[in-house]
């Protein structure tokens, strides 16, 4: 039988007035953007922490620190890209990917689709092993009143 483990990971990053918003590797047109010491990808946050905590490593905290200026700004791929590097170096590889999404703005139903594609090429599986989901909060919390984004992401690896 094959070596099958689990990983969760989650982020959450205020939004504020803006033009677009990178989600899944993708930059899109949007009246709010994810205010954060990096580019920001909650999609690539949520995820590269389930892949760490897939094989028992540290958050990307620990590894891209936002008190350190060499990672203001820096793009989520490459965040993603020592997580992915980190679960080879075990033997590992992704089997599949659940991601959801909470927020008002911007609507993922309409985006969904080119989402799911970048994680297939970011991440190197087929779009059926890939599942976005998105979700409101119904106008509760901080998230459901617009001013925050927040994702949750499930993973299953494979030796």
């Amino acid at each position: 039988m094959n070596d099958i483990k689990i990983g969760f990971g989650y982020d959450i990053h205020r939004l504020i007035k803006g033009n677009s918003i990178t989600l899944g590797g993708l930059s899109f047109p949007s009246k709010k953007m994810i205010d954060a010491h990096s580019d920001g990808d909650i999609i690539l946050h949520s995820l590269s922490n389930a892949i760490l905590s897939s094989v028992g490593k540290e958050d990307i905290g620990y590894f891209f620190s936002d008190q350190k200026e060499e990672t203001k700004d820096m793009p989520s791929t490459k965040i993603l890209s020592l997580s992915l590097d980190l679960l080879k170096k075990e033997g590992y590889k992704l089997n599949n990917v659940v991601i959801t999404i909470i927020t008002q703005e911007p609507k993922i139903n309409p985006i969904r689709e080119q989402i799911v594609s970048s994680l297939s090429k970011l991440l190197n599986i087929n779009i059926s092993n890939i599942a976005v989901h998105s979700g409101t909060k119904e106008s509760c919390g901080e998230v459901g009143k617009g001013k925050a984004i927040e994702c949750y992401s499930t993973i299953s690896i494979i030796k």
